[in-house]
């Protein structure tokens, strides 16, 4: 298993076990929903036509990803999880 799926299962389990998950998973419910009650229905059009254009796209478009951006993403990827692992630790203790 990659390093990165084993951080990301650690941050879900800590999420999931800690007492506060359940406020916060209700409090960012009530924020998409407030916020997708605040779009209108060309804006959601617009959203879900880009994603299926990337979605179309990616197996064509991955191949000609650079290892620097790669190397970039993967770096990204470890400060956004270390931060969100030191968030839930705090709601944990």
């Amino acid at each position: 298993m990659m390093q990165q799926e084993q951080s990301w299962k650690d941050v879900k389990e800590i999420w999931g076990n800690s007492s506060k998950g359940a406020k916060i998973n209700f409090q960012v419910s009530e924020l998409i929903n407030e916020l997708k009650g605040k779009m209108s229905q060309f804006e959601k059009d617009s959203i879900k036509s880009d994603i299926n254009k990337i979605k179309s796209s990616w197996t064509h478009e991955k191949i000609k990803v650079s290892q620097f951006e790669k190397d970039s993403i993967k770096k990204d990827l470890n400060i956004i999880t270390s931060f969100i692992k030191k968030v839930i630790a705090k709601f944990k203790s």
